[in-house]
């Protein structure tokens, strides 16, 4: 006599099938190793409800809701090697939640042409993956990703209008990277282009990766990483943005780069062998950088009208180089807590002022303003310090 398992009967129940009418609702449940679920919700049906639960190893579950809106997919899979595909195409107001436990998870998400639609997405073992795509005309879209464990990988891409993404990663060697493009491993894959996008990154381990693009209007970053190793990028293109970024550990690296106007930059590093650099480039460009630490290194450029520039760099051979070239800029930098520091400031433009101090030994500081309306002051506080004023 053949058995029959759980998996198996309720496979035979529930099925996999294609639902066209609507308010239809699929429930698959799934125990055992090697399992297969398919729902497919689609041909102008709305207001369907899809739930898929696997527990074992090596399952795959697959959701499909097309050309509908208000629509809902569940999925959880308890087990190894399971594998989660929830695909909502031309809605609006539809929801896909994602569910993974165990080891080599994969959760795929693809809300394509559409608005105001939301996906939740939550690994917890090693070798997990994230995959979300909101694009292709999708606006107003938000998506939350979870992964807890190690060598995780998220995809995100967002496109349109209002978009919004939090990522929150916690464990070894995960990595964030957000642009409109895929990039390598051990990374974060995400873009938002459009206007007034927000997206918030939280990472907590070691030898964590972010790298975060904005392009559009009124777009908010907020990155903070914890741990050893870290390595953040934030590129924002457009007006008013904001790039937020906090380091905690050691060897971490930040580089932050706004293009165009009304941008607010904040770097801040707490450790050892740090390294910050950014660049802005438009008017009214705003820095406000701070490093704790050994043998950290500072670089800012900005270009273009009433930038401002403050700092702080406190440890052992840290090194401040600060170009700003345009008009009314403001730069204010202090290091304290001794030891081998060296402070470069240029100033191109009309009425600059720039304020350096320095307290320790071995000190350096030069400080060059060309034009006209400069103030400039330099106090050191140790020995062995030299300081230079060129105004011309």
């Amino acid at each position: 006599m053949k058995k029959i398992t759980l998996a198996a009967a309720i496979a035979l129940i529930a099925g996999a099938g294609q639902a066209v009418a609507d308010s239809n609702y699929g429930d698959q449940v799934q125990l055992g190793e090697n399992n297969h679920a398919d729902v497919y919700q689609m041909d102008g049906s709305t207001n369907n409800a899809a739930y898929q639960w696997q527990e074992g190893s090596n399952n795959i579950a697959t959701s499909l809701q097309e050309y509908a809106d208000g629509n809902y997919i569940d999925q959880t899979q308890v087990g190894n090697r399971n594998y989660a595909n929830s695909v909502q195409n031309d809605q609006v107001g539809s929801e896909s939640i994602t569910y993974q436990s165990g080891e080599g998870n994969s959760g795929t998400v693809h809300q394509y042409e559409g608005s105001y639609n939301s996906s939740y997405l939550a690994q917890i073992g090693s070798e997990n993956m994230l995959h979300v795509d909101q694009y292709f005309g999708s606006n107003f879209n938000y998506a939350d990703m979870l992964q807890d464990g190690n060598d995780n990988m998220g995809v995100l891409q967002q496109q349109g209008d209002g978009n919004y993404f939090v990522s929150t990663q916690m464990g070894d060697a995960n990595g964030v990277w957000n642009s409109t493009w895929y990039p390598s491993v051990d990374g974060f894959v995400g873009g938002q282009v459009g206007d007034f996008n927000v997206g918030t990154v939280y990472q907590s381990g070691s030898a964590n990766t972010a790298n975060l693009m904005q392009n559009g209007d009124f777009n908010l970053l907020d990155l903070a990483q914890s741990g050893v190793d870290n390595t953040a990028t934030i590129l924002q293109e457009g007006a008013g943005n904001t790039g937020v970024g906090y380091q905690s550990g050691a060897n971490n690296l930040a580089n932050i780069s706004q293009n165009q106007t009304n941008n607010y930059g904040l770097m801040e590093q707490v450790g050892n062998d740090n390294t910050a650099n950014l660049v802005q480039t438009g008017d009214s460009n705003t820095t406000d950088f701070a490093q704790y630490g050994d043998a950290n290194l500072v670089n800012i450029d900005q270009t273009g009208n009433s930038n401002y520039t403050f700092g702080y760099s406190a440890g052992v051979s840290n090194t401040v180089d600060i170009d700003q070239a345009g008009d009314l800029n403001l730069a204010e930098i202090h290091q304290d807590f001794g030891g081998d520091n060296m402070i470069t400031v240029a100033q191109t433009g009309l009425e600059h002022t720039a304020h350096v101090g320095q307290a320790g030994y071995d000190n350096m500081a030069t400080v060059s303003q060309t034009s006209a309306l400069n103030m400039a002051s330099i106090e050191q506080v140790g020995s062995n310090n030299l300081a230079t004023i060129s105004q011309n």
